[in-house]
């Protein structure tokens, strides 16, 4: 049999498969699992959304390959969304559009790293930035990411040996798994830390505009002095407007330090489909704000039922401003592996290990907000009735299926 590729030993299952095959084992039991893993919005698109891309389908030539770039009108369209959103300049040139920003992100590495070079990530963080700067032959270095620090990397903590070798360094905020918020203090430390080392600033914005509580936070990057040059910023169309299965997605940045990911994805990738990008076009509508603040207040109302049961049972966990998850401390000196599993095998709750975000996720689990209403009430009476002394006591027995 063939060898695989080295480089392909240090990358791991993406975890969602694991979680979906633990899952069905589960269901083939005759149990119904309340799953909140993966974040998978229960809504669908605004009804303007699927009218455009339906609509557009039906047009002559949509159904031919379409530009690698994107869409002109797109293009122009999220140009002019992203100058109103965040008050930096921004023209179709600075806009590519991707298959999802998932995309984007595994192929920056190959576009920025040699097999010598650095990727930095965050610990915990989204695990396809370790898969992408693996996949490019490269090495990665942790940034841990701490409550005490409000999960914001301490950069002067960093190995100053490993950081001659850093060249790009992923960041996300709002931030997944955690739910923290950056502030522009750190943001403009950030691009002073970039500049001075000379690294790439991959700014994942997936959860921009998923604000739960509070003002807005500082969200982009390129509207910091100095991060035009240095900063490449990812934006997906899925948790913002329900899109997740048409898997489009936008990286901007200034045209010169765009060209490398260009160069890399119309090798790779032959475009969105153009009726998708058509639907692109008419979420970013202004019409759509609306929509998009019911779908909020929907994420704050499953919030607060699933907080109000976690902290009646003396639970851990964080009360986040934005993003659609809870980052919750597994009860009993347990692993978050082991707590994943007693939930879902006590109390048919599907939850996420935080071990699938990185080293300094080893002890958390991570719940989605994205499952439906009847699915999130459901499981906070389960683990009411799972834990009928708190969380800090076993459970005394296993739920029947339901």
């Amino acid at each position: 049999m063939p060898k695989p590729a080295n480089r392909i030993a240090t990358v791991q299952r993406y975890i969602f498969g694991e979680l979906d095959e633990a899952i069905a084992r589960e269901e083939r039991s005759g149990r119904t699992i309340c799953d909140l893993s993966q974040s998978d919005p229960s809504w669908d698109p605004s009804p303007s959304i699927v009218h455009a891309l339906r609509s557009a389908a039906e047009q002559p030539g949509a159904h031919r390959y379409p530009p690698y770039d994107g869409d002109m009108a797109l293009r122009r369209a999220f140009a002019q969304w992203y100058e109103g959103h965040y008050e930096a300049p921004c023209s179709a040139e600075h806009v590519l559009i991707l298959e999802g920003s998932k995309t984007g992100i595994a192929l920056l590495p190959l576009a920025y790293l040699d097999p010598a070079d650095v990727g930095l990530l965050p610990d915990p963080g989204y695990p396809t930035y370790r898969a992408g700067i693996a996949l490019a032959g490269a090495h990665s270095v942790n940034m841990p990411l701490r409550a005490e620090l409000g999960y914001l990397p301490s950069y002067a903590d960093l190995d100053q040996e490993r950081l001659q070798r850093a060249r790009l360094m992923f960041l996300n905020y709002p931030h997944n798994p955690t739910g923290a918020v950056a502030t522009r203090p750190f943001l403009e430390e950030t691009v002073e830390f970039a500049r001075s080392h000379d690294i790439l600033i991959a700014w994942d914005l997936a959860y921009a505009q998923v604000v739960l509580q509070g003002p807005k936070p500082a969200l982009a990057m390129r509207p910091v002095a100095g991060a035009d040059a240095l900063t490449v910023e990812f934006f997906t169309f899925s948790k913002t407007y329900d899109m997740q299965g048409y898997r489009l997605g936008v990286a901007v940045a200034n045209p010169d330090l765009l060209a490398p990911l260009r160069k890399v994805h119309e090798n790779v990738m032959a475009g969105t489909f153009l009726p998708i990008q058509a639907a692109g076009r008419a979420a970013l509508d202004p019409h759509e704000d609306a929509a998009l603040e019911e779908r909020l207040e929907g994420y704050r109302r499953r919030q607060t039922v699933l907080l109000a049961a976690l902290d009646e049972l003396g639970a851990h966990v964080t009360h986040p401003r934005a993003t659609v998850y809870l980052w919750l401390r597994a009860p009993r000196d347990l692993s978050g592996e082991r707590f994943a599993q007693e939930l879902l095998r006590g109390a048919g709750i599907a939850v996420t290990p935080g071990s699938a975000f990185g080293q300094q996720g080893q002890a958390y689990v991570r719940i989605s907000l994205t499952a439906p209403d009847e699915a999130i009430e459901e499981a906070a009476a389960r683990l009411r009735r799972f834990y009928p002394q708190g969380l800090a006591a076993r459970p005394q027995q296993a739920l029947q299926p339901q």
